[in-house]
């Protein structure tokens, strides 16, 4: 067999899998991948995913910082509407 028979498209599946992740790990997966980049990497991998640069630099803070979200917990708690307390 030859080299050309083994070639895939690493774009498609890298986006592949980054649909399948959570919010949580699709940040730290782009901090990653923008690190890995270099200087133009946030900006790269934001325009790649279609997420925000923002996005991928809380991943890269994220993973600098090892202040790692839980795992299980997608979102902080205490998030969303309110209870409220009488019913109508």
């Amino acid at each position: 067999m030859k080299k050309a028979d083994f070639t895939f498209d690493i774009d498609k599946y890298s986006l592949l899998f980054f649909n399948h992740l959570c919010e949580s790990d699709k940040r730290l997966y782009a901090g990653i991948e923008a690190m890995r980049l270099g200087y133009y990497g946030v900006d790269e991998i934001a325009k790649k995913y279609t997420i925000h640069k923002h996005t991928v630099r809380r991943g890269q803070k994220e993973l600098l910082s090892q202040d790692l979200p839980p795992r299980g917990s997608i979102r902080k708690s205490g998030g969303g509407r309110k209870k409220n307390s009488k019913p109508l």
